[in-house]
Order: C-alpha cells, then sequence, then structure tokens
C-alpha cells in the first residue's frame, strides 16, 4: 500500500512541477488492445528535468523544463482492432501553455496473446505544429513483436516515420524495446530504451534514452511511470514519465 502511494506521488509531482516533455508519448507498445467496445483514456504525462536547451529548428520548443500532457481516447472495434485518437497539450519552460493538434491511430494485435510469441502493427497519422515537428503531417508504423510468459514479456517496436508534407520524404528509424519481470500480482518492471537512427539512408545513433519504469495498479487503475536518462548529446538527459488509465 506504502508502494502504491509512493507511486501516486511521484506521479503527482511529474504532472505539477515545470510542465512539459519530450514527446507526446513515451510508450513501447506490446499485447495490450481493448476489447470489442471498451472505451478508456490513457493520459500521458512526460516531463523533462534537465535536458536539450537549443531549439532544432526555427519555432521548435525546446525539451528543457517542459511538460506535454496527452490524453489518449481508445476504442475496441474487434478483440483484435483498436482506434485511438490523442489530443495533446504542451508547457513550455516558461510556463506558457499551448494546445497541440489531434492525431489518429488503428492498432491490429493477433490472437496469441497470453503466452509465447505475439504480433501485431500500430499506424499513426495527423498534423503537428511547428512547436514539435518541422513539417506538418506526419505518419508512424509501428510493428509490433513480442514473447510473453508468466513472469517475462520482452516486446520491440521497429519504428519506421514519414513525413507527408515538406520537400523531403525519407523515412526514419527509431526502435524501442522492453524487457519487463513480474514483481508481484499486479506489477511489472521494466528497462525500457528508445532509439532515434534519423533517416534510413543515413542513419547514425542521434538519441539513446533508457528508462527504468514500472507497471502496477493504484486504486484499480493501471500506470505506467518512471524515469529516464539519455546517453548521447542529442538525447534528454533526465525525463519522467507516467501513464495512467482511466476506464470510461
Amino acid at each position: 500500500y506504502k508502494f502504491k502511494l509512493s507511486l501516486l506521488a511521484l506521479t503527482m509531482v511529474a504532472s505539477t512541477e515545470a510542465m512539459a516533455a519530450s514527446a507526446d508519448e513515451i510508450q513501447v507498445y506490446d499485447e495490450a488492445i481493448n476489447n470489442v467496445g471498451e472505451l478508456n483514456v490513457d493520459v500521458h504525462m512526460n516531463y523533462v528535468i534537465s535536458g536539450i536547451k537549443t531549439p532544432a529548428y526555427d519555432g521548435e520548443i525546446p525539451a528543457h523544463h517542459s511538460f506535454r500532457m496527452t490524453p489518449e481516447f481508445a476504442y475496441g472495434f474487434s478483440n483484435n482492432l483498436e482506434g485511438g485518437l490523442y489530443v495533446p497539450v504542451l508547457r513550455d519552460a516558461n510556463g506558457n501553455w499551448y494546445s497541440e493538434l489531434a492525431r489518429l491511430r488503428l492498432k491490429y494485435i493477433g490472437d496469441n496473446r497470453e503466452h509465447g510469441f505475439y504480433w501485431g502493427i500500430n499506424f499513426e497519422l495527423g498534423p503537428s505544429t511547428i512547436r514539435t515537428s518541422e513539417q506538418r503531417w506526419n505518419l508512424e508504423t509501428r510493428p509490433i513483436a513480442g514473447y510473453k510468459s508468466d513472469d517475462w514479456n520482452l516486446t520491440v517496436n521497429p519504428i519506421v516515420g514519414l513525413t507527408l508534407s515538406g520537400n523531403s520524404h525519407t523515412p526514419g528509424f527509431s526502435p524501442a524495446f522492453k524487457i519487463s519481470r513480474r514483481a508481484t500480482e499486479d506489477t511489472w518492471l521494466n528497462i525500457e530504451h528508445y532509439s532515434d537512427f534519423g533517416d534510413i539512408n543515413q542513419m547514425k545513433s542521434l538519441s539513446q534514452e533508457t528508462y527504468l519504469t514500472s507497471d502496477t495498479e493504484i486504486f484499480g487503475h493501471g500506470i505506467n511511470i518512471g524515469v529516464g536518462h539519455g546517453w548521447t548529446g542529442e538525447s534528454n538527459n533526465w525525463t519522467i514519465k507516467a501513464i495512467y488509465n482511466i476506464p470510461l
């Protein structure tokens, strides 16, 4: 009980101290998917304690001391197909709030999800403002592959992003993976890693960030919470993240 209250306190710190962040969501997709007719919202909260201070292009809001909160509404069209809607907001290091543009996603997960190998794919499409992306329209394709046992869950997302506006349409490669170990009936301990290798025609390590996280329950609601550290000059140094699930 004390452990769960401490996690809740950390979530409150992440959501009330200087608000803004590095991405609308910091998450590795695994076998989880809504059942048919199930509707919920995942509230993503990411706060960059120490991060990049210089804009990568004119108009970008730097990640340092920024916070993003993104409600993600998800609905199960079938037991294999789920749709989602992101509604992100952003606060910069000076305390200014911005409403970002909504995006859509569609996720498919195969039937075998309880034990052994599982697979799926997720597509995300939508516009961005100049505050968070140099290009207006972007498409993300996220394959999902993993293996799950009673006590382990290993997942990889070899993500490919494509800009649909502007002059350059070279795909970018940003893989992520998650290693999870069951600690209790309701709690998993995880290592999550997020990479950005830039355009696939001239790949190089731009960003490498590793997070120590936990998936657990607080007052009956699922939560993923943790802290991450960057390993390259183009990574944020320290970031707190939380994802809080609310059934609707």
